[in-house]
């Protein structure tokens, strides 16, 4: 286990290197601005040779996915024997599949768990007064993972009548029938 004196010193060994860096700067072309050079780009290298090496392997697995798949096509015997070997074990893949996605997400969850509790631990333990309270302030905001969040539930207060009105009846509307409609019904 890291202690806090061996952690203090690597964060202040670094600490002084980055501020070194950015004392050099190197300067970029006409403009003269200052450019530290942990902040230039770099671009990754890969030989022409593994290209192309790679071209050819994808060049190779592409005529094998064609063959198997025309083969599949124009071949009874062939169409036969893919399905019983597919079909016949499609629970057992299917089985496999699903353990394996839920072990991988399972063990992805723990060892986040863990960083976030290593980072935490190393945060309460740095020794430099004068970070100790933004270090408190980004702790407290923090959510636990130990602690679900109290849910909030917002109620509207119950509308209450006041006993000293009388309640009124329904009251009935009457809708007057135009007498013309009357005499076209009575007349057909």
């Amino acid at each position: 286990m890291v202690s806090a004196d061996s952690f203090f010193e690597a964060v202040q060994h670094r600490y002084n290197r980055f501020k070194l860096s950015h004392e050099s700067g190197i300067t970029v072309g006409k403009v003269g601005s200052k450019m530290s050079s942990a902040r230039s780009v770099q671009k990754a290298v890969t030989p022409g040779s593994v290209k192309v090496l790679m071209l050819v392997e994808a060049g190779i697995i592409g005529f094998l996915a064609f063959w198997v798949a025309s083969e599949y096509t124009y071949s009874v015997y062939f169409r036969m024997y893919a399905d019983q070997i597919l079909i016949s074990h499609i629970t057992t893949y299917s089985a496999v599949l699903g353990l394996g996605i839920g072990l991988a997400g399972s063990v992805a969850a723990a060892m986040l768990y863990k960083n976030m509790r290593l980072a935490k631990h190393r945060l309460e333990t740095v020794a430099v007064p004068k970070i100790r309270g933004a270090v408190e302030k980004v702790l407290a905001n923090l959510p636990s993972a130990d602690v679900q969040p109290p849910s909030r539930v917002v109620t509207e207060p119950a509308v209450t009548q006041p006993a000293s009105q009388p309640v009124s009846p329904p009251v009935t509307a009457i809708v007057p029938i135009p007498e013309s409609n009357e005499q076209k019904k009575q007349s057909s």
